[in-house]
């Protein structure tokens, strides 16, 4: 075996224990092939990652956690079930989180990833492709332009990479479906006076408040506190 492949194999083993620390730290289950589903993806990022800007996280382990184990902790909330038929939206999906990791771990979900720059959505439509998942649909959209087209509501909204909370509200409160969720992927520094205001804002647009979610995620570094943030429509 030669340097570089002994690199590559180094590396899928780092990417592959530092997330199965993380899964069981959560409570959950990475099976192999899903593994490699999300290994697959993570090389086809890196390979982009060359020619425009997908992440600054490249090292193996800290995509492991910070991509990977963090996008599938959603999947620790109470009610957020991985077997359940769910029509769910990924807003500014990126690279394509949380929306792969998430297909890969529910496949009975029908996801749509929306983003407003056109590359990251060439990127994620031809990595899908590539890995055999057919129950993603990517469309270069922005939130406020795309809620205002679309017709179905969708059972869970997600919003990983976003600023404020009352804005993104505003410009996704429409797409909810009765008795839908949207959730944020936030952190335990998540100022009050933000929370606050996305309550408000929630309120006016007829969702209510939920309890907040945490969860831990285990990594070299120490662990990583996730928070998440739910608002629910009335049915």
């Amino acid at each position: 075996m030669d340097t570089a492949e002994q690199t590559g194999c180094d590396d899928r083993d780092t990417f592959d224990r530092a997330l199965d620390q993380a899964a069981e730290g959560l409570g959950l289950r990475v099976e192999p092939f899903r593994r490699t589903l999300m290994w697959a993806h993570f090389q086809c990022m890196l390979e982009a990652n060359r020619q425009f800007n997908l992440t600054r996280i490249t090292a193996p382990a800290d995509a492991a956690v910070k991509h990977y184990a963090d996008a599938i902790s959603l999947l620790c909330i109470p009610g957020i079930e991985a077997a359940g038929l769910l029509a769910v939206l990924d807003v500014g999906t990126g690279a394509g989180f949380p929306a792969v990791p998430l297909a890969i771990m529910c496949p009975a979900w029908r996801i749509t990833a929306i983003d407003g720059t056109a590359k990251k959505v060439r990127f994620v439509a031809q990595t899908l492709t590539a890995l055999g998942l057919t129950n993603v649909e990517v469309i270069h959209a922005r939130a406020a332009d795309y809620a205002r087209t679309r017709a179905q509501p969708f059972d869970l909204v997600l919003m990983r990479a976003v600023a404020k909370l009352a804005p993104a509200l505003e410009e996704v409160h429409r797409l909810i479906a009765p008795g839908g969720q949207v959730v944020f992927y936030k952190t335990a520094s998540l100022a009050d006076s933000e929370r606050s205001a996305g309550d408000r804002a929630a309120r006016r647009r007829g969702l209510q408040p939920l309890e907040p979610v945490d969860v831990t995620l285990s990594s070299v570094q120490g662990p990583i506190l996730r928070r998440f943030i739910r608002y629910r429509r009335g049915p």
